[in-house]
């Protein structure tokens, strides 16, 4: 069982929520590392309690763990078998909580939410906003997630929500402005109003927060939120979230551990707003 007993390997036909690891970080354009990550957070989760910080208990949530993909870090065979493994799970009507690996992931997994939901919003936490048509001649590098979501069909501009952005170039924002997304920089997130207008994909990575709360990620900007502001905004979320990932955690840089505690306290308040969300 990982955090804390809260999802257990047992549950294959009555899970209502699935986790699972993607190890992936072929996509990672300074420190990879990111592969490392499912590990390491389900092992720093066994040191908090089953209880959110409100106190809601999930140790009787009906969550499974479902171990970590097996990947090769070869972009096409591995988004290949995320969509794959991240679909089953949509197929068993539960909502799939993914442990990255680098940003990247969040392509395929998004693709397997899109088909099972119409009317799909990206709500996309991140210092960076990862709209480079390519980088470094890599077309699907982490810095190129949201432009390659943006050329899927049924996706467009208006349904994606960036928060915590501080580190972008000409070339993104560009294409910012002229595709519609969204964004609200790390400065002005308490901006931030989700009025619950449908089904929602979480993408947060890591580096959305200030490294003094977040220093094991590969990519870390100065400036970024707290943890508590974090917390806080994930508990503002009014619409039904029916995926989420936590990507870019970096073990190799990550010694004190602080980091993946971060990763895993906002995966289980996410979750407690989740679990009410479908009661």
């Amino acid at each position: 069982m990982s955090f804390c007993g809260i999802f257990k390997p047992d549950l294959p036909k009555r899970a209502q929520f699935v986790l699972i690891g993607a190890p992936y970080d072929s996509g990672s354009s300074y420190r990879p590392g990111a592969r490392l990550a499912p590990h390491q957070i389900r092992e720093f989760s066994e040191s908090l309690s089953s209880c959110t910080e409100r106190g809601d208990d999930l140790i009787d949530l009906p969550a499974r763990d479902a171990g970590d993909l097996i990947l090769n870090n070869q972009a096409e065979d591995s988004f290949t078998k995320i969509e794959t493994v991240v679909g089953e799970i949509f197929d068993t009507k539960a909502i799939p909580i993914i442990l990255g690996g680098d940003h990247c992931i969040t392509l395929p997994c998004f693709k397997a939410a899109l088909e099972h939901h119409k009317n799909l919003k990206l709500l996309y936490l991140d210092a960076h906003p990862d709209l480079y048509p390519s980088f470094h001649g890599d077309p699907y590098s982490h810095a190129c997630v949201v432009a390659r979501i943006l050329e899927l069909e049924g996706v467009s501009g208006e349904s994606i929500t960036q928060v915590g952005i501080r580190s972008t170039s000409s070339d993104q924002i560009k294409v910012q402005k002229e595709s519609g997304v969204k964004t609200i920089h790390a400065w002005e997130f308490e901006s931030f109003v989700d009025k619950g207008d449908g089904p929602v994909y979480l993408s947060l990575d890591i580096d959305v927060l200030d490294p003094a709360f977040a220093p094991g990620t590969g990519n870390p900007v100065p400036g970024g939120l707290s943890t508590r502001d974090l917390i806080t905004l994930i508990h503002k979320i009014r619409s039904r979230i029916v995926a989420m990932d936590v990507i870019e955690v970096n073990p190799m840089l990550d010694s004190s551990g602080i980091t993946a505690l971060a990763a895993v306290r906002v995966i289980m308040e996410a979750l407690s707003v989740m679990a009410q969300a479908r009661k």
